[in-house]
């Protein structure tokens, strides 16, 4: 993080009224942007070691994250798409102290909990500190249970992973980053907030825009695209596929400024990245975890091969072994949050290969189904097949309790038959073939995560009460 607060400095010297950041309600400069984290920083003196993050995002988040980690704490992002009762976990799991906020009386349960206002005070202006290290940022996983692990992330981690992805985003001054997904997920932080900085570009939030990702109308999100043409934004794949439908139903393009939109947090189908292709949407798939800094390997630009991750990150070693992918080096984690540290080689739990020099993934090695004939399925292999369905959010297969039957439960904006859903799984082999499908909203409580993953334990437990509807038959008997 040295580099970016000298990047900070840099631009609020050489370019101090070019805009820094903007959201739905501030617009901000470079000048404006070092005295504000100035202030703060100046106001956090005396906070605890451990202060947490209680803003859905916007210019004032990126204030915030950057005084708390110049001023040397431990920052813990309290995400606005997390239950009460998981935020309520990382405020004592993580120890917090205080947190930064608008309402004070949003936390008036917990009187020992200091809240401090983001905004600047009125306090004498105070210069941009040298940053001195020894920050940490605590990114909690968006777990399947109340009680999400803390992914423990400091400066070696930081700066690694910002080294091998400004090569690979190559940002420059005159580019416009549009932050669709939210800056408590650690990916964003790092293209949303520090890479613009590196480079001096500029950054957009649209919060409407945002809601999208949690099955919000896409309206404001395609208008977000319309109205501020950026050059770069990060798409979660069922994003994607919701505005490759809209653009082709009303016969628009995407805006000819973008040059780079990564996709990732959950496999995208061949098929996906092939219609954004046809459309000129420059999608770039990667693939990572915040175990190890968020990014482990990307597709790069104008050297695109679907059905790939890309290319593995300069710095970043990733090996596999017994078919699940492990990676060593500088990105990955000190460790989880009152836990031990991390190994040197960190095995992810993903299934993959190589093809060449490109890394594939194939789902997660915990998700693997067997049968009751014994046959071994990876259900992200047939659910790829239905979620290149532009009208589908996302889906997951489980097997269904009573009878071993395998059962699709497919979340779709628009209303589907199992005829629909037919010739997509056509070319399965029987023994994957699903039995029959579960249709429901993209709102369907506890289903989704916020990247369009399906949470598996509710999938399961509606594949076990559900009624279900059955597909029609392939026809086939391949083995």
């Amino acid at each position: 993080m040295y580099n970016v607060f000298k990047a900070l400095q840099h631009n609020a010297n050489t370019r101090p009224e070019a805009i820094a950041f903007q959201d739905d309600k501030t617009t901000i400069t470079w000048a404006k942007l070092a005295a504000r984290v100035a202030d703060l920083t100046d106001r956090l003196s005396d906070a605890p070691k451990t202060i947490g993050i209680a803003l859905a995002g916007g210019v004032d988040y990126v204030v915030a994250d950057l005084a708390i980690t110049l001023s040397g704490r431990r920052q813990v992002p309290l995400p606005f798409f997390f239950s009460k009762e998981q935020n309520a976990h990382i405020l004592f799991d993580a120890g917090i102290g205080a947190v930064i906020a608008y309402d004070a009386a949003m936390f008036a349960a917990l009187p020992h909990l200091g809240v401090i206002d983001p905004a600047l005070s009125d306090a004498h202006t105070v210069p941009l500190q040298k940053y001195q290290g020894g920050a940490e940022r605590v990114i909690y996983t968006s777990g399947s249970s109340g009680k999400p692990k803390g992914v423990i992330i400091g400066d070696r981690q930081l700066e690694a992973s910002l080294n091998a992805l400004k090569d690979v985003v190559a940002a420059t001054p005159s580019d416009c980053h549009l932050s669709i997904l939210p800056l408590p997920q650690l990916l964003e932080q790092i293209c949303g907030i520090f890479l613009p900085i590196l480079a001096g570009a500029k950054t957009v939030f649209r919060f409407e825009a945002t809601k999208a990702l949690f099955g919000a109308p896409l309206e404001p999100f395609v208008k977000a695209f319309e109205t501020v043409k950026p050059t770069t934004s990060l798409l979660a794949p069922a994003l994607l596929g919701r505005w490759i439908t809209h653009l082709k139903s009303n016969g628009k393009m995407p805006p000819d400024t973008l040059r780079f939109v990564a996709v990732g947090g959950a496999s995208s189908a061949p098929a996906l990245i092939h219609a954004a292709q046809a459309l000129g949407i420059p999608v770039c798939e990667g693939y990572g975890l915040s175990e190890c800094c968020a990014v482990v390997a990307m597709n790069r630009p104008n050297d695109v091969v679907a059905g790939t991750v890309g290319q593995v990150l300069d710095g970043v070693n990733v090996t596999i072994e017994d078919g699940e992918i492990t990676v060593s080096g500088p990105t990955v984690m000190v460790g989880y949050l009152n836990g031990q540290a991390a190994p040197a080689r960190w095995h992810t739990g993903d299934l993959g290969h190589f093809d060449g020099d490109r890394l594939v993934v194939e789902g997660r090695k915990d998700a693997l189904l067997v049968t009751g004939a014994g046959r071994n399925i990876s259900p992200e292999w047939v659910e790829q097949r239905v979620n290149a369905d532009p009208r589908i959010v996302s889906s997951a297969l489980c097997i269904r309790g009573n009878d071993g039957a395998l059962v699709l439960i497919v979340a779709t904006t628009t209303a589907l038959s199992c005829d629909d859903l037919a010739p997509q799984l056509a070319d399965l082999p029987e023994y994957a073939y699903p039995h029959a499908v579960i249709f429901v909203s993209p709102t369907e409580p506890d289903f989704l995560f916020p990247v369009g993953t399906p949470n598996r334990k509710t999938a399961q437990k509606l594949a076990d009460n559900r009624p279900a509807k059955p597909l029609p038959p392939t026809g086939l008997s391949k083995s």
